[in-house]
């Protein structure tokens, strides 16, 4: 059986502030530290683990000129994980990591600046 080739997660420097951002937050605003540290390793594996194999099947965030970049979504628990696949090259791009409820096209277009 063929083994399908894996996609390599690539993060910009905006999904890992929102990353840090998040983490900083339970951690001090919430006061547990152990809460941030495994939010964080499931956020990762989530992340590792959804998107490595089969980027394609989550939808496209379906909001101009977002669609139109090709900008997808994946859901977990209380985020929104917002990225591009390069077919080309078997890369994801990770470009923002939003708690569910907030406004993705106000972040996506702070991310642009």
């Amino acid at each position: 059986m063929d083994n399908p080739r894996r996609y390599t997660i690539r993060y910009t420097e905006t999904a890992l502030l929102d990353i840090e951002e998040k983490a900083e937050y339970i951690a001090q605003q919430l006061r547990d530290s152990a809460l941030a540290a495994q939010w964080y390793r499931r956020l990762k594996a989530s992340i590792q683990g959804e998107l490595s194999f089969l980027p394609l099947k989550y939808p496209l965030y379906d909001v101009s000129p977002w669609k139109e970049r090709g900008v997808r979504m994946l859901l977990t628990r209380n985020d929104v994980i917002l990225y591009s696949v390069a077919l080309d090259k078997r890369q994801v791009y990770i470009l923002g990591v939003c708690t569910r409820g907030r406004d993705l096209t106000r972040h996506l277009q702070g991310s642009e600046s």
